[in-house]
């Protein structure tokens, strides 16, 4: 294993552990604050309902908690998504005062009280009624009236002895209930206060020395009110556990994909070193083969493209140029180009015949070989500088532009009524037909025959045309000539003319490279939609040798 493959695993585990805490923690954070601070601040609910119905006693003067229903109406009416009732309970487990009769509410019998209150470790009892979970908290009822018989927090047998106030009448029941700052006292385990020694007043019995019987006071709570406490923190411990859970998810996500990831990285790598062998292919830019002077260039749309050009000496001396387009884009088209680049390079071109029955050969074998989707059009020529004559098959293609300084744009091919040719003959490419406006005069090189791989036995015509000194031939793919720019506009073949125009004189590389970037500039920010490949080559005759040129210019004299 490489080693920043190993670290990268490392990175990955260390990762999915740091989120899988991370996730676990939140959601014990989660659990903690639902299940314990939630029944906490419950606890803390009963505590001051209960206080404030020990106050509303004492302030009443009266020894009889019977006389608090109003009160525990109001609490109750006050919070009633918070509390589900109040009672008022003596030992005996008889009922003294109550706030409105509940269903599924607790049912004592006698002495199920004592024993609920002496057992110091029990947890308060939870029950699902119609509003939702009510957490039961029971306590002493704490004090008595004021100046009353012993049950009074903190009075021993030395205060009796205090004269006691006249009882003025009941205030209202605002008045019973605690400060908004006023602390809970402590309660003890069971939710009560400490358990007396008695000696004082209140302690958990039948009663004090001169105390009345002692009152347990119930309070059901309901969780989901008091839970609404803790709603930002509950919100902010969801969004951390859903962040958690994502995080460990992408987490293990990346190292599943991770086989993936390194095979694609694998494959691009791949693709980078087809990319430089099919460079490789092609013939060096701006080279001279022969008296020919030629600059190409191929931009794929992917890695490695379909398109192919080939500039190369033939075995009569001859230099043959070849541009052709693979049907589709990326590798499949690659295989396939580097296919027809060896079987052209295999073929002999030492004339005309030789040159249909190679494209013949051609076809045949991608018929037999590929799928019916799978075709090529390719322009196949061969220039010999000796007889200044340009001999092609354009099977498919679009026309390359034989460029010359002149005024007419014509198309090299037959008059439609000339007579069929026999096999080894050829057609003369004849000026004429369709003109524009143009400074130079255009010759569209269209003849040969149909795609190759799409119709087996098809036969295929070479075409010849003259060539003069100075003569710019520009064979392109469709990408460069139906290139679109945001508008949804190709390039068209009249800009690539214009282009030419508009550089007279340059030397092949500077025609190439000028037609490119006029290209990208129309173009602008869109990608390329099909591979880009474009061939200028500067087609000039070979210099005849001295002695010939001066017997030209002494028979010339004597006439």
């Amino acid at each position: 294993m490489k080693p920043k493959n190993l670290w990268f695993k490392i990175s990955i585990c260390t990762g999915a552990l740091l989120g899988l805490l991370l996730f676990v923690q939140t959601v014990r954070t989660y659990q903690y604050v639902s299940d314990n601070l939630v029944r906490l601040e419950a606890g803390r609910e009963a505590d001051r309902r209960i206080n404030s119905i020990s106050r509303a006693l004492r302030l009443t003067g009266s020894d009889q908690a019977s006389t608090l229903t109003p009160v525990l109406q109001e609490l109750v009416k006050e919070a009633p998504t918070h509390i589900a009732w109040i009672r008022i309970f003596n030992l005996d487990g008889k009922e003294i005062a109550e706030s409105a009769k509940v269903p599924g509410a607790p049912v004592y019998k006698p002495g199920d009280l004592d024993k609920l209150l002496s057992n110091r470790s029990r947890r308060p009892e939870e029950r699902d009624l119609v509003g939702g979970r009510v957490l039961i908290t029971m306590a002493p009822m704490r004090g008595g009236p004021i100046g009353g018989r012993g049950g009074g927090r903190g009075r021993g047998p030395q205060d009796t002895a205090q004269p006691q106030p006249t009882a003025d009448p009941q205030p209202p029941v605002e008045a019973f209930l605690p400060p908004p700052d006023a602390q809970p006292p402590d309660m003890g385990r069971a939710g009560g206060p400490p358990p007396s020694d008695g000696r004082r007043g209140g302690g958990i019995g039948r009663g004090g020395r001169g105390g009345r019987q002692l009152e347990i006071v119930e309070i059901g709570v309901y969780l989901n009110g008091v839970s609404t406490n803790f709603g930002p923190l509950q919100e902010n411990l969801i969004l951390g556990c859903s962040a958690a859970f994502a995080l460990l998810g992408a987490v293990v996500l990346i190292g599943l994909r991770f086989r993936h990831y390194m095979r694609s990285k694998h494959m691009e790598e791949e693709l980078s070193i087809a990319r430089r062998v099919q460079l490789d292919l092609f013939p060096d830019q701006g080279s001279m083969v022969g008296n020919l002077a030629f600059a190409a260039k191929c931009v794929p749309a992917y890695h490695v493209g379909g398109d192919i050009y080939d500039v190369y000496r033939t075995d009569d001396g001859g230099v043959a140029l070849l541009l052709g387009d693979v049907s589709g884009k990326g590798l499949p088209a690659a295989l396939l180009m580097g296919v027809v680049q060896g079987a052209v390079r295999a073929s002999s071109l030492s004339g005309p015949d030789q040159l249909e029955q190679a494209a013949e050969r051609l076809n045949h074998l991608l018929c037999m070989k590929t799928a019916r989707e799978r075709f090529v059009s390719l322009f196949w020529g061969v220039f010999d500088s000796e007889t200044s004559q340009l001999m092609y098959i354009n099977a498919g293609h679009l026309p390359p532009l034989l460029i010359r300084k002149s005024g007419a744009v014509s198309e090299a091919q037959e008059p439609p009524d000339a007579a069929p040719r026999a096999r080894g003959t050829t057609r003369s490419a004849a000026s004429g037909g369709v003109t524009c406006a143009s400074s130079s005069e255009v010759i569209r090189l269209s003849d040969g025959g149909p795609v190759l791989g799409l119709l087996p036995g098809m036969r295929y015509t070479v075409a010849i045309v003259a060539v003069e000194p100075g003569d710019i031939l520009v064979v392109f793919s469709d990408g460069i000539s139906e290139a679109a720019n945001a508008a949804d506009e190709e390039f068209g073949e009249e800009r690539i003319i214009g282009s030419v125009e508009r550089m007279p004189g340059r030397d092949p590389i500077e025609l190439c490279g000028g037609i490119l970037e006029d290209v990208r500039a129309f173009i602008g920010s869109e990608p390329p939609r099909d591979d880009q490949t474009l061939m200028v080559v500067r087609l000039e005759p070979a210099v005849r040798e001295s002695w010939e040129l001066g017997q030209n210019v002494e028979s010339a004299v004597a006439e």
